[in-house]
């Protein structure tokens, strides 16, 4: 259950306030004036994790999202009844919840019904207080000064609309049948099979990646796509083929056609152009989607092997935390579980149960025994594997986003929130020490820089159930003592969010950087993206007061366009050289690549630019490219480049030191 700023009786307020600007447009990343007495803002990507499960939004890309209808109903309708009737039919031991106060109950006892009578295993009172919240919030309970929870009349009335379900229905997993008949699953079509055979289990990736959902069923969507470019397919056909079917913007068409790619159904055959692999053409071939499954766990780890952690586990979580231990799983992704097991279930290979409790079934057990599997391996620890086995940047940048926002809102362990942090500032290239105890910082970090370049910086990391720090928790001296201990130039602290003014004016005065969890997270995902020194992070790590990930947008910027133009450059040179004339040879200048590319953009790169960029791939460790007088020509097709990169990067990521 989600937990907004604003108090227990506003959480419906900031609510309506949040999903208003989302519809009007605001940009996801602009923060949006919360209502009430005090100066909060919050931004909508930094809440929509926590409203994902509700029903009221839909992602559409990696930093897009949308209202669904019956968020749309809702705002337009103001019935609060009706919103808590949508959060009741997403979110277990709502109803139930209200149903059980009749006679009135207190929060203690709740959580007591909650565990025994409708398997919730909860240790503590967060979720049965985020609940009355709603439902307090929503006019529908009161909490007495005796510490009473009963429904109100409306509350009452509201319950004579709903189905609740009874104590105990689905407790266990025996308790209900299994529906589907017979055991037989449709055969695999020969290329289908032969895919699945020559698959590299070791090296599958671990992240699926973005899927829209076409009826909230990932693999019809994926049909649809591949069905989409059986023929040559440019990209703008593409993405006007997203933009219609599944209301996507081209950068999330990106994303899914990257999710295409890499699955082995669809690849491109050319500048913007994409085609259907033969395999993804024999998948249409069938009206079920076992073979598109097929093709999944033959490219994604963890696929078919849940099929036999179901015999073991039967929720998310529980399947997330032995896909990390037994299979690799770099972290307990519970969004990419519930993508494996919404697949499985289109193929009527599992169903759910009850509230989040799957069962495998028949057809399960067949497919399982048809399919190679990669052996389980009990590992204590995702950071034991082999070093010649690197795990994947955006594996590891997802582990990174998820400790980070689950640590920050466990404040019962705040060392896993520290441990998190001291992670990320070393994901950064920092020598990142994680301290702890009693007296000391948390986290140590250092740019072990020549000369007057290097710094240091002290990190308090700040957890909170409730998702922000307020200002009692926060001993600004000493953390200065802390700066001064260590001779460290600055200090941060690291929390889910700072919500007062007040807050950010005396950071600001003690020269103490505050950093939103949501923020650092942005800025190791904008790192995986175009890295940056330790010099250009220095002004990120020097902020005072309240520090946003912004500040490196410049940088980035140049980073990325710097990327950008090494690619067009090289595209260019073998465009030239695939058309040479008398007069070229198929070599260009730099003066020539600048007319040429001046036009393409609206910020056009500028002669010394492109002196670097050809600088860089004429050098003697990536020579890609030659230089004959005052032209360049291209040595190698640019695929070769890219490996050659490739091997250079995994050289240096192998012998990192420890």
């Amino acid at each position: 259950m989600p937990a907004l700023q604003g108090g227990s009786e506003n959480q419906i307020l900031v609510l309506r306030t949040l999903l208003s600007a989302l519809a009007s447009g605001v940009d996801v990343d602009e923060p949006i004036p919360l209502p009430g007495d005090t100066d909060a803002q919050m931004s909508f990507s930094y809440v929509s994790q926590r409203l994902q499960p509700t029903g009221l939004v839909t992602r559409t890309g990696q930093r897009s999202w949308i209202l669904t209808a019956a968020a749309e109903e809702w705002l337009h309708t103001g019935d609060d009844g009706y919103l808590v009737a949508i959060l009741h039919a997403h979110i277990k031991f709502i109803g139930e919840l209200l149903s059980e106060a009749r006679a009135g109950i207190t929060q203690s006892d709740l959580l007591k019904l909650a565990e025994e009578k409708y398997n919730c295993s909860w240790n503590s009172l967060d979720q049965i207080r985020r609940r009355t919240a709603w439902l307090r919030s929503g006019g529908l309970a009161t909490l007495d000064f005796d510490y009473m929870l009963r429904p109100t009349d409306t509350g009452l009335e509201w319950l004579s609309k709903i189905d609740v379900v009874q104590p105990g229905t689905f407790k266990r997993r025996e308790a209900k049948q299994v529906t589907s008949q017979g055991s037989e699953v449709p055969p695999a079509h020969p290329l289908v099979n032969a895919a699945v055979e020559q698959a590299d289990l070791d090296r599958r990736k671990h992240n699926i990646g973005y899927i829209p959902r076409s009826d909230g069923d990932a693999l019809a969507a994926i049909r649809k796509f591949v069905a989409a470019m059986t023929g040559e397919t440019s990209r703008q056909a593409i993405d006007e083929f997203a933009a219609s079917e599944f209301g996507l913007r081209p950068s999330s068409s990106a994303s899914a056609l990257s999710m295409l790619k890499n699955s082995g159904l669809v690849e491109q055959i050319g500048f913007n152009l994409y085609r259907a692999t033969a395999v993804g053409a024999a998948c249409l071939e069938s009206s079920a989607n076992v073979d598109l499954l097929r093709v999944m766990h033959s490219k994604f780890s963890f696929v078919g092997e849940m099929l036999e952690a179901l015999e073991d586990a039967d929720t998310p979580r529980d399947l997330a935390a032995l896909g990390r231990s037994r299979y690799g799983l770099p972290s307990d992704s519970i969004p990419e579980i519930r993508t494996r097991l919404q697949m499985l279930r289109s193929c009527e290979l599992v169903e759910e149960v009850g509230w989040g409790r799957y069962q495998l079934l028949p057809t399960g057990r067949t497919l399982a025994r048809e399919l190679p599997m990669a052996a389980p391996e009990e590992t204590s620890d995702v950071s034991g594997r082999q070093a010649d086995s690197p795990k994947g940047s955006d594996d590891l940048v997802s582990e990174l986003a998820e400790a980070l926002s689950s640590g920050a809102l466990d404040s019962s362990k705040p060392e896993r929130f520290e441990k998190a942090v001291a992670d990320a500032f070393a994901f950064l290239g920092f020598d990142s020490q994680l301290l702890g105890g009693s007296g000391q910082t948390d986290v140590l970090v250092s740019a072990r820089l020549s000369g007057d370049m290097g710094y240091s910086a002290i990190i308090d990391a700040k957890s909170s159930a409730s998702g922000k720090i307020p200002e009692t928790q926060i001993n600004f001296d000493t953390i200065k003592e802390h700066r001064a201990e260590n001779q460290a130039e600055y200090a941060l602290i690291v929390g889910p969010s700072f919500p007062t003014a007040r807050i950010s004016e005396r950071a600001q005065s003690h020269r103490i950087g505050l950093i939103e969890v949501g923020e650092l997270i942005e800025v190791v995902r904008q790192h995986s993206i175009a890295p940056l020194s330790l010099s250009a992070l220095r002004e990120l790590i020097q902020g005072a007061g309240l520090v946003k990930a912004a500040t490196l947008e410049k940088a980035w910027a140049s980073e990325k366009r710097l990327h950008k133009l090494c690619d067009r450059v090289i595209r260019q040179l073998e465009t030239e050289a695939a058309n040479a004339d008398m007069v070229t040879s198929g070599a260009l200048s730099a003066h020539d690549l600048y007319l040429i590319l001046r036009s393409e953009v609206e910020s056009p790169p500028t002669p010394q630019e492109i002196e670097a960029v050809l600088s860089f791939l004429s050098s003697s460790l990536v020579h890609a490219v030659r230089k004959v007088g005052s032209q360049y020509a291209i040595l190698e097709n640019p695929r070769i480049t890219a490996m050659r990169l490739d091997a250079l990067a995994r050289n240096f990521s192998l012998h990192e030191s420890e």
